[in-house]
């Protein structure tokens, strides 16, 4: 986490610079309830949240996504495709827990935090994912399974916990009978953890998940992966 040691004006600035910069293509479609003007600004001030974390508030990170959410953003139809593409990797930069989410959305004084460690995940085009946390090259813990996706949702399930040690990796089986979701039933498959996407283009990610928090990713760029020793396991 990047803390900044200067006022709140200059720590606004530099936040708006980054916001005004932007020259990533926005993908979403059309916003069903918010003035697209407003959630523009929203989604400029997420993008500086994650490409510098503790630039924004933490108050004003959490205000930004419980915005997002209410704004009802139609999703790109490729999203699934676009999350899985093969260079991203998205890199967990800010979580605000259900009772967090709920406070914003009333409009009431409210956190959450700039996640302390370094976590990445990873979708891929044959319906897998990865999600783990890194302590650069030396080691990691992550967790795969299988993914399917429906409307704005993508369930997931744990079939298997790799623990790596410098070049060394072990994978633990945590499911022998581990299935495909779409072999599932589907009362066991509306158990499963999800991801309730919010608003996805291909810098970042806001979605909601199955205990009711809120989180921000940002597409990873290959000098942080490398730094994070996210490379040498997402191949």
């Amino acid at each position: 986490m990047l803390k900044l040691n200067v006022s709140n004006q200059h720590r606004h600035s530099a936040c708006d610079v980054v916001g005004r910069n932007s020259k990533t293509t926005r993908l979403r479609a059309a916003a069903v309830t918010s003035d697209p003007v407003t959630l523009d600004a929203t989604i400029d001030k997420l993008k500086a949240a994650a490409r510098k974390p503790g630039c924004v508030p933490a108050s004003e990170v959490v205000k930004a996504v419980v915005d997002v959410e209410k704004s009802k953003v139609k999703l790109p139809d490729n999203w699934p495709q676009l999350i899985s593409a093969p260079d991203k990797r998205w890199r967990l930069i800010f979580t605000a827990d259900s009772r967090q989410v709920q406070a914003a959305g009333k409009g009431l004084q409210s956190n959450g935090i700039y996640f302390p460690l370094t976590a990445c995940q990873k979708f891929s085009s044959d319906n897998t994912f990865e999600n783990g946390v890194f302590l650069g090259p030396l080691a990691h813990l992550t967790f795969k399974g299988p993914m399917s996706t429906n409307q704005k949702q993508l369930s997931f399930d744990v079939h298997t916990m790799y623990v790596g040690v410098g070049p060394w990796r072990l994978g633990i089986p945590l499911k022998k009978d581990g299935k495909p979701i779409s072999e599932l039933d589907p009362k066991a498959v509306k158990k499963l953890p999800f991801f309730l996407y919010a608003y996805i283009d291909d810098e970042i990610i806001v979605a909601r998940g199955r205990s009711g928090g809120l989180a921000l990713w940002v597409a990873a760029d290959s000098k942080w992966q490398a730094n994070a020793g996210v490379l040498q396991v997402y191949k």
